[in-house]
C-alpha cells in the first residue's frame, strides 16, 4: 500500500509541477557557447518568446550584435548576456571585437500563433539576469513523469481492485 501512495504522491507532484510550469506562455531558454573564437552552435532555431543566453569562455572579450539587438561586451571566462526574441525573423549576429566570429538566429512563430513578421527583438539583459523558465526538454521530461506517474497509478489502483 505504501509503493501505491508513494507513486501516487509523485504522479500527483509531477502532475502539479507542470501545472505551474506551463501555467503561462511556454518560452525556451537556448544557449550560445563562445569558445576558440568562435560561436557555438552557429546557426540556431528558435520560438518567438524564446530566450538565448551567449557564454564567454574565451580568454578575451566578445560582443554578440545583430539586427536590433547588441549584448554589449560579453567579459572573458565565463561572462554572459542573455536576449528574448519576441518576434519572428532571421537574426544574424556578430561579435564587433572580432567581425569574423558570426552566427545566425532564425526564429519562428510562437506555437500559438505570436510571434509576426520581422519586427526586432525588443529584450537585452546582461550577465546575472537571465531567465530561470525551464528549457523544451526540461518541460518534455517533466510532462512524461507526469503521464508515466498517473499512469502507474491508475494501473496499480485498478489492480487492487
Amino acid at each position: 500500500m505504501f509503493r501505491i501512495r508513494m507513486r501516487a504522491a509523485i504522479g500527483i507532484g509531477a502532475l502539479a509541477a507542470w501545472a505551474m510550469v506551463t501555467g503561462g506562455a511556454l518560452a525556451a531558454d537556448s544557449g550560445v557557447t563562445i569558445a576558440g573564437l568562435a560561436f557555438s552552435p552557429h546557426f540556431m532555431s528558435n520560438d518567438a518568446g524564446d530566450t538565448v543566453t551567449w557564454t564567454n569562455n574565451d580568454d578575451v572579450d566578445h560582443t554578440a550584435t545583430g539586427s536590433g539587438f547588441d549584448t554589449s561586451t560579453i567579459t572573458s571566462g565565463g561572462g554572459t548576456a542573455t536576449v528574448t526574441f519576441d518576434t519572428a525573423g532571421t537574426f544574424q549576429y556578430h561579435c564587433t571585437i572580432h567581425p569574423s566570429m558570426t552566427g545566425t538566429i532564425v526564429v519562428a512563430s510562437a506555437p500559438g500563433g505570436g510571434g509576426g513578421g520581422s519586427t526586432l527583438p525588443p529584450t537585452d539583459t546582461l550577465d546575472g539576469q537571465a531567465s530561470a523558465a525551464p528549457g523544451a526538454g526540461t518541460l518534455l521530461l517533466l510532462g512524461l513523469a507526469a503521464v508515466l506517474g498517473a499512469a502507474l497509478t491508475t494501473v496499480r489502483l485498478v489492480r487492487r481492485r
